[in-house]
């Protein structure tokens, strides 16, 4: 069966890794050891090992926010 392409419109865009976001840094005291919570279940097992210690997998369950420091505990949602 041939399927054609779509067009550009429709195309959903692939997600981007939540490491390849940048870092950045906490907004209450400046620190940058922060960690990105990645909401959803992963597509395997190396997406959870391939990334850096600083992305952390939560599963289905929204925290309430996307963003933590490691430093002052401060929990934010830097994603629109």
């Amino acid at each position: 069966m041939y399927l054609p392409d779509l067009p550009f419109e429709a195309r959903v865009p692939e997600p981007v890794q939540p490491h390849a976001v940048e870092r950045g840094t906490c907004p209450h005291c400046g620190s940058s050891d922060v960690v990105h919570l990645v909401i959803g279940m992963p597509a395997s097992s190396d997406d959870v090992d391939s990334g850096p210690a600083w992305v952390r997998w939560v599963g289905c369950v929204h925290p309430g926010h996307d963003r933590e420091c490691r430093s002052c505990d401060a929990r934010w949602n830097d994603l629109p």
